[in-house]
């Protein structure tokens, strides 16, 4: 700005001197010009050169006078001559010359007369009076050159008039330019005023802007939070705003004209500050300047070292350079943000304690657990009347119970340190309902509820997931729908919907309970939350089951939703994503399975700390038929399986000394008789936290503790099956070996009986009957009891039959009743021949 209105200040000055000197230029040329027409005025030219010829008459007169009398005057004529000689003067020189000038007849007219001149001022310069000849002879030259000065007059007035008509219309013309000129020059300068008005005007535009962007910058500075600090290049302080002082304590007035070395910048920094300003100077280049936000530290007027927030711009004041510095007091701040990393410490910390107190409480409640329900298992194989054996049932059923609690709390311990993991693996939904919704039918029955399962027809095949999570998510939504529903019923409808290669699954559990209040349904899905039965239901008995649910569905990318209606009932919502997969079977053809065989003696190392557990696992194994070895840690199993091959050894992960997985690693590492040996590891931790490490390790398989019955007779006749060739003797199904232990053979042979003639009773009653929910409901019962009695062949194809006539599609029931007389025969054949083995024994 400041460099435009220069160019308008020099464009300005130039135009109002070149206005100048053309006028300066014109007003010397018009006096001249009026010089002229004056002198032309003054020595009446034209009247000298006219009485030019009055002189010479005048002259030719006194000359013809006295000659003609006689009497001669010589003074006179002289005097005559000498007038004559001066009117001659007039045409040779001043503005009668100019008149003339270079003209050719004026030439020609003057040059007779001068010599005229030449020969008269030879004669009168003669000594003495002239003479009576002379005379005549003057007279005589008077006479010839007479026209001449006649002439030369009038030619004179011709010319000087004719001058004067040009020197009044040059004058006139040069006082027509000059009137433009002036009108022009007028023009210019009003042109000039106006344009000097506007800068004027923008200049004081200008002056306001620039005087209210000073006060709104005074004030800005005045009021700002931030002190503003302005340094010249000696660093010397020049301005200091209100902030400043509330920071470092100086007053204005003060510290001005002090250095920031010697008052803000603590000792430590100082020749830093010193060498960086020096080398910016010089250099130009910034390290500080102009880079930003920095932290670093600032020095109060008491000595106080504090933290702040800086940042320095540069700026151009009179050719100088100064150092404009944005300082905030970032104390507090400081302060608050240690506070929050301590609370956030100590909350991490805090949940740290929890997540490590719950995994160290559910190993050492599953510890002592693990033998509770082990002896509880050996105890139901000995001989219990009625009353013993209600009483085992229910410690067994209280200890399961507390066991599902163990696990849903180390649930909770792995949601929260994003150890959960899934376990994605083939499974058909279908047979999942099927099988989820037995399990809880007699316990809808026991409450005179009806449970009812409805699965889409698209639904009805193979999907890809952790299908053990979805069956406890499932789990606890229909067994609170059973718990907090007192009379009506629970529906579960499967629905999906399909993409190109996946489908959004949706199963609602819908209950007739009380129902749950609007404002507290967030409640139910807290931890630890339960409702009062009054309000409505409870979370679950132990106040994590929805919780938990809820988390596990959305680590599986989907959720567990609720709607509910007080007095109406509720309905729980799971959706889940699944990937659905080629369908290996159909679903309505019943798949046999054969009775898988029991275990053959075996000889097993079990390699277990905790003294309780060891012995009760040694006793079921021992009362199964198999050796048992014992040993106390890692180490000591190192030691036993030098010398002896062991066909299956049971081994604890967490041990003192030398822990399972170690062990195991040795094991398989060093050539030995048991560098092959099947081993499964145990664990009363979870089995996400350890699953990669044993399989890893080498051990073929992994088991959660408390490991019962059931699951050993699983474990040890699907290690031996193949382990060993094909038995041709009798094998008892390990279900059935259970209930001959617990009943004996007599009671198990009556049992048996009444099943195949029912069993027999309910296939002709299927060829001749096609009324799909009783058929439903005998092959229900019939299937509960085929599980009882170990008869695996039949529990599949009544299974089957279950859905299918459930589903209503009964047009082959002929054929496949048809089909399972074959089955029941061979497994009727199978449960002699085993009850006969088991009267030998």
């Amino acid at each position: 700005m400041k460099a435009g209105l220069n160019r308008y200040r020099i464009a300005i000055l130039a135009g109002l001197g070149l206005l100048t000197l053309l006028l300066s230029l014109m007003a010397t040329n018009l006096l001249s010009q009026l010089r002229d027409l004056s002198m032309a005025a003054g020595d009446n030219t034209q009247w000298s050169i006219a009485q030019l010829d009055t002189e010479f008459a005048n002259l030719n007169a006194v000359l013809s006078e006295q000659l003609a009398d006689q009497s001669y005057d010589d003074a006179e004529v002289q005097l005559r001559i000498d007038i004559a000689l001066s009117r001659l003067n007039i045409i040779n020189s001043g503005r009668a010359a100019e008149i003339f000038g270079e003209n050719d007849e004026a030439i020609g007219l003057i040059q007779p007369i001068n010599d005229f001149a030449d020969q008269i001022i030879a004669l009168s310069d003669r000594p003495g009076p002239l003479s009576t000849l002379e005379l005549r002879q003057v007279r005589d030259m008077v006479k010839d050159v007479r026209p001449n000065v006649r002439n030369i007059a009038l030619l004179g007035v011709r010319l000087g008039a004719e001058q004067s008509q040009a020197r009044r219309a040059e004058f006139s013309q040069q006082l027509s330019r000059t009137g433009g000129f002036a009108i022009a020059l007028l023009i210019g300068m009003a042109g000039l005023l106006i344009l000097l008005d506007r800068l004027f005007q923008r200049a004081v535009r200008r002056d306001a802007d620039l005087l209210a962007s000073t006060r709104r910058l005074t004030s800005t500075v005045s009021a700002s939070l931030d002190a503003i600090i302005t340094a010249n290049e000696a660093g010397e302080i020049i301005d200091f705003n209100a902030a400043a002082e509330r920071v470092f304590g100086w007053d204005r007035d003060a510290i001005l004209g002090e250095t920031m070395e010697d008052t803000i910048i603590p000792p430590q920094m100082r020749d830093a500050h010193h060498n960086g300003m020096k080398r910016y100077l010089s250099t130009g280049k910034p390290r500080v300047v102009d880079a930003g936000r920095v932290e670093l530290s600032a020095l109060r007027k008491t000595g106080e070292e504090f933290p702040v927030e800086l940042n320095i711009t540069t700026a151009q004041d009179s050719g100088q350079q100064v150092f404009i510095a944005y300082i905030r007091d970032i104390s507090a701040r400081k302060i608050n943000e240690q506070e929050l990393i301590d609370a956030r410490d100590q909350a991490e910390r805090t949940d740290k304690a929890k997540s490590q107190f719950l995994t160290v409480m559910s190993h050492e409640m599953r510890t002592p657990l693990n033998g509770i329900l082990g002896v509880l298992d050996l105890l139901r194989t000995t001989s219990l009347d009625q009353r013993q054996s209600r009483y085992a049932d229910i410690a067994t059923a209280s200890g399961e119970i507390l066991l599902e609690h163990i696990n849903e709390a180390l649930d909770i311990t792995r949601i929260e340190t994003g150890a959960l993991q899934l376990t994605p693996q083939d499974f058909d939904l279908s047979d999942l309902m099927t099988a989820l919704t037995d399990v809880f039918d007699p316990l809808a029955r026991e409450k005179n509820l009806n449970l009812t399962l409805d699965v889409e027809d698209q639904m009805r095949r193979a999907f890809h997931a952790d299908s053990s999570r979805i069956r406890q998510i499932l789990t606890n939504l229909v067994g609170n729908a059973i718990k907090f529903t007192d009379s009506g019923g629970i529906s579960i409808k499967v629905r999906g919907i399909h993409g190109p290669k996946s489908t959004s699954l949706r199963i609602a559990v819908t209950d007739t309970g009380a129902g749950i209040p609007a404002e507290l349904q967030d409640q139910v899905f807290e931890d630890f939350v339960a409702l009062a039965h009054g309000e409505g239901r409870q979370a679950r008995g132990d106040g994590l089951g929805l919780s938990i649910s809820r988390r596990i569905a959305r680590e599986m990318g989907g959720d567990v939703t609720l709607t509910s209606t007080v007095g109406h009932g509720s309905t729980f919502v799971l959706s889940l994503p699944l990937d659905r997969i080629e369908a290996t079977h159909t679903p309505n053809t019943p798949v046999v399975h054969q009775p898988a065989e029991p275990a053959r003696p075996c000889s097993i190392l079990v390699v277990e700390d905790n003294t309780i557990n060891r012995k009760v696992l040694g006793d079921m194994l021992t009362g199964m038929g198999h050796t048992v070895q014992e040993a106390v840690n890692g180490a000591d199993c190192l030691a036993k399986v030098d010398d002896t091959a062991f066909d299956l050894i049971f081994m604890d992960i967490s041990m003192p000394v030398m822990d399972g997985i170690e062990a195991t690693q040795n094991l398989r590492s060093n050539p030995g008789p048991n560098q092959n040996a099947h081993i499964v590891g145990l664990t009363a931790h979870g089995r996400e936290e350890y699953r990669d490490a044993a399989e890893r390790a080498g051990m073929n398989r992994f088991h959660t503790k408390p490991i019962r019955l059931d699951a050993l007779h699983s474990i040890l006749a699907d290690v031996t099956a193949s382990s060993f060739p094909p038995n041709e003797g009798i094998q008892t199904p390990g279900a059935l070996a259970d209930l001959i232990s617990a009943l004996g053979v007599p009671k198990v042979q009556t049992i048996g009986d009444t099943f195949f003639e029912e069993l027999n009773a309910f296939l002709d009653v299927a060829r001749a009957v096609d009324d799909g929910s009783a058929l439903a409901e005998a092959a229900h019962k019939m299937k509960g009891a085929a599980a009882l009695l170990g008869q695996e062949a039949l529990e599949t194809p009544l299974a089957a039959y279950e859905h299918d006539a459930r589903a209503g599609d009964l047009n082959d029931s002929a054929d496949r009743a048809h089909a399972m007389d074959k089955i029941a025969h061979e497994a009727r054949t199978a449960f002699d021949q085993a009850l006969t083995a088991h009267r030998k024994a």
